[in-house]
This record gives structure tokens, sequence and C-alpha cells, in this order.
């Protein structure tokens, strides 16, 4: 059998996790957090004591939609509005694409090997924990 090349390991997924619920309380949020491997499947959830019950989903998404696209799920926003150079991706992945900032690809020796969402704080604050954690894993394989 053909070999995949590289992937999320259990260790690293469970870094990736850690990271941001310890980034998260440290400022005091209650948050979601999920880790999608390459192929949009979910292999790390989370949800923090306090984290409102929709965050597993919306976090699970935005991880979707950075794996799939490789980029941050926020970078969408505008271009999947009505109106937007994008709107029918919209409509192409219901349920699926969240263009809202928190999510952000895990790019690996210049792969993309997964993605990271988090949801639960404002947009800024989602997005800057997701940004930090796949920083930290990006340096290990650096």
């Amino acid at each position: 059998m053909p070999a995949q090349g590289w992937v999320l390991t259990e260790d690293d997924v469970a870094d990736l996790v850690d990271s941001v619920v310890r980034s998260a309380r440290e400022r005091g949020n209650a948050v979601s957090v999920a880790v999608v491997e390459q192929g949009g499947h979910i292999v790390g959830l989370r949800r923090m004591d306090g984290a409102r019950l929709p965050s597993t989903h919306v976090s699970a998404m935005k991880a979707w939609t950075s794996a799939m696209f490789q980029r941050p799920s926020g970078a969408y926003g505008e271009s999947t509005a009505p109106g937007g150079g994008a709107f029918g991706l919209w409509n192409a992945f219901p349920g699926y694409l969240v263009p809202v900032a928190g999510g952000h690809p895990i790019v690996v020796h210049g792969a993309c090997v997964g993605g990271l969402g988090v949801s639960g704080g404002t947009s800024e604050e989602d997005d800057s924990l997701a940004a930090e954690a796949v920083a930290a894993i990006r340096a290990r394989y650096a």
C-alpha cells in the first residue's frame, strides 16, 4: 500500500487541543476546540466547562473549512456573503462551510495535514487561540 505522507499523530492532536484549552483558561475564556485531519474528519474535540453547546459543532466546521480550503476560515467572510465573489461556496457546502474567524489550516513541510477550529469567544479571541496552537505545532516540525 502506498504511503499517505505525513499525518497528525495522537500526540499532535492532544498537544493542539491542550494548547488551546490552556491559553483559553489563562484568558478566562470557555471554548470548544476541534482538530480535523486532511480529509476533514474529526480526530480531536473538546468542549471546556462553560462553553456553549453549539460551539462544538462550530469549532469542528471551522476546522473543516480551514483544512479543506487550506486557508483560515475567516478569510471567506466577505467573499461568501451575498454579492461576494465566492457566494456559491455557501450553497455548495451547507452545514460545513463556516466563513468565520477561528479556524486555521495545519501546514507542515508545505502540506496541509489538517485544520484546527476554536469557538466560544469573540472572533478575534477564537482566531488568536487557533493561530497560536497551529504556530506551535509548525515550529515543532520546522
